[in-house]
């Protein structure tokens, strides 16, 4: 499981943004292993978080979608995120930038 939390300093921190961090977070959660990895992995983010921005989810996930078919569905055949509606379609706009975007090497 990924637990989102660990990034907002036991609850201070309301807006994960920013590709810098959104690849700082993936390295310290090990998502390239995780990539690689048999079963589902749980993308969990707390109920304080109220954004996060399409350049956080773009640093965090855009490897691990080119590395699942650079589809959607290949990439939560693999991930599945608990968190609230509003986050979700938060992420789904990061992940539509991904995948709109023709070269992910930029991401």
């Amino acid at each position: 499981m990924i637990d989102l939390n660990t990034l907002t300093n036991n609850g201070e921190v309301h807006n994960l943004s920013g590709h810098d961090r959104g690849v700082a977070a993936r390295a310290a959660f090990g998502l390239d292993r995780l990539d690689r990895e048999e079963g589902m992995v749980e993308i969990r983010v707390p109920d304080h978080v109220y954004a996060v921005s399409p350049s956080f989810v773009q640093g965090l996930l855009a490897t691990s979608v080119q590395n699942l078919g650079r589809t959607r569905e290949g990439f939560f055949t693999r991930y599945r995120l608990s968190a609230s509606d509003l986050i979700k379609r938060q992420f789904e706009r990061g992940i539509s930038a991904i995948l709109t975007n023709r070269d992910l090497s930029t991401l």
